[in-house]
């Protein structure tokens, strides 16, 4: 009995998660420069808990979505309480091939390493306030160009 292939997504992107903050902007700088290095799309996205509903910071966020415009970046904003999930499924619904995410100053939630252990090949790079970028990269995957840090003028 032969095996069905999995069909490749139709086009690859990086994907860039933010939390609603401004300084998330650093995160789509970075996703922008990684999206030019591979020659792909970039996407980002925004889960806000179920419970922020209407108070959502709108400011905060539509300066994210002009960040991503500018960036030639397209922006979803999804109200779920399992963010870590929604990001997976959506990494797959846009063919992520490299995701962004900002770094916990303290293990939370573990975004990340839910997002690693339920997609251990797709590469991961995590940026601090202070611009460093930290990479899981696994052994199977070629990450491309390395980022080590954002630049301070965008």
């Amino acid at each position: 009995m032969k095996r069905k292939q999995k069909t490749p997504p139709k086009y690859t992107s990086i994907l860039v998660c933010v939390t609603g903050q401004k300084d998330c902007d650093r995160l789509i700088r970075t996703g922008r420069r990684l999206a030019d290095s591979h020659h792909t799309d970039l996407q980002v996205l925004c889960v806000q808990p179920v419970s922020a509903g209407y108070d959502a910071n709108g400011e905060e966020l539509e300066y994210l979505r002009q960040t991503a415009r500018d960036a030639s970046a397209e922006m979803t904003v999804f109200f779920h309480d399992d963010a870590a999930l929604i990001a997976v499924g959506f990494m797959k619904q846009v063919g992520a091939i490299h995701v962004v995410t900002g770094m916990a100053e303290a293990p939370i939630n573990g975004f990340v390493d839910t997002i690693h252990k339920m997609v251990p090949s797709i590469p991961i790079s995590m940026v601090s306030k202070e611009g460093i970028i930290y990479n899981i990269c696994p052994n199977s995957v070629d990450c491309g160009p390395q980022l080590t840090s954002v630049p301070t003028n965008p």
